[in-house]
Parts: structure tokens; C-alpha cells; sequence
């Protein structure tokens, strides 16, 4: 019965988001405490012009949409979503066979708190290669603070919009740590750095 119950409460919570489609001119958007088990599609609908996003204290939500359809969003931020264990290629909202950027005006990405996130799903190697994909080319700021159980970043990824990015933040989250090592001379740090040498490393 409880979990029944759980589930009709989260799909409530799905039925009443879904249907507050905002404004196509909202800039800033938050969504905080919401327990619905998924995000609505209209956060990925490349009609919007959010520049802000803010989600935060999400315990049923397990994957993110597809937020790098949106035109003009420069700042995501993503706080304790309780259940999102893996952040898959659908978070880019690229597609393979055709010319694509992911995050167009992107220039501040922070995951906070999410404790259970354990994996970044990487691109592949003919994506990184690929001159008709764009990923994040605007892009100076990458924080992760508090994700514990993330042991490996997306590295064909990184290298991919490296031109952009300055700064990589690791705070308090010791298996990214142990991984890229705080004396910034190991492979895997070397791997995401060696095409970019003006990146910052801060743990």
C-alpha cells in the first residue's frame, strides 16, 4: 500500500508540474522539493529562453532532461537529487547524425550533493572527433562538490570543449579525488588537461 501510495503521490506531482508550462520568455527558473519521479519535457524545449536553472532537493527524480537543447541557458546548477545514480548522453540532447551543439551559451556547470551519483556516460570517440558536434563551447566553470560515489569524469567530453573551459572544482568528493590526485601529475588528470594548458585544477 505505501508504495502505492508513493506512486500515485509522484505522479501527481509530475501531472501538476507538466501542466505549468511557463512563459517562453522566462529567464530564471527553480524547482526545489519537487517529488516527482521525472522533470517535464517543456525544461528541454528549445522555444525557451531560460538563461538560469536551479534544481534542487529532488528525492524521486533518477535522470535529467534534456537541458542542451536550451538556446540560451549560461547557468545550471544541480543540488541533492537523491536517486540520480547515472547522467546519460541524453542530458546533452545531441544526436549523432546531424550538426548539433549541446549548451550553446553554457559558462556555469555545478553538481552538488548528489551522493549517489555513481557515472557520467562519456561521448564517443567519434563524437569528440566530430566537427559538427558542439559540446558546451562556452563553458569556463565546472564544479562538483559533495558527489561521493562519482569515481571517473566524462574525459572525451572534456577534451571536446577544453578550449572553453578554465576551471575544474573538486570539493569534497573523495573518489574524484583519490582519481585525479592532489598533486595534479596523474593520467587521468593529464587525459582531460593536455589540450588545454590554461585549466585549472581545484580540489
Amino acid at each position: 500500500m505505501e508504495q502505492s501510495s508513493e506512486s500515485s503521490s509522484s505522479a501527481m506531482w509530475i501531472e501538476v508540474v507538466t501542466a505549468l508550462v511557463p512563459h517562453y520568455k522566462l529567464e530564471l527558473l527553480s524547482i526545489w522539493g519537487y517529488k516527482g519521479s521525472r522533470l517535464p519535457h517543456w525544461m528541454s524545449s528549445p522555444l525557451n529562453l531560460i538563461k538560469q536553472i536551479d534544481l534542487g532537493f529532488l528525492s524521486e527524480v533518477s535522470s535529467l532532461p534534456a537541458m542542451g537543447k536550451l538556446p540560451f541557458l549560461e547557468l545550471l546548477s544541480i543540488y541533492d537529487v537523491e536517486q540520480l545514480m547515472f547522467v546519460g548522453r541524453e542530458f546533452l540532447g545531441i544526436e549523432s547524425s546531424s550538426d548539433d551543439v549541446a549548451y550553446p551559451e553554457l559558462v556555469s556547470l555545478v553538481f552538488t550533493d548528489c551522493n549517489k551519483w555513481e557515472e557520467w556516460e562519456d561521448i564517443t570517440e567519434e563524437e569528440e572527433e566530430s566537427a559538427a558536434i558542439s559540446i558546451m563551447p562556452c563553458l569556463v566553470y565546472l564544479t562538483i562538490s559533495n558527489c561521493e560515489s562519482l569515481k571517473k569524469l566524462p574525459h572525451r567530453l572534456l577534451r571536446k570543449l577544453s578550449s572553453s573551459l578554465r576551471s575544474l572544482n573538486i570539493w569534497y568528493s573523495s573518489e574524484l579525488i583519490k582519481t585525479y590526485g592532489e598533486d595534479k601529475e596523474g593520467s587521468a588528470w593529464r587525459s582531460i588537461s593536455q589540450h588545454n594548458p590554461q585549466l585549472r585544477l581545484i580540489i
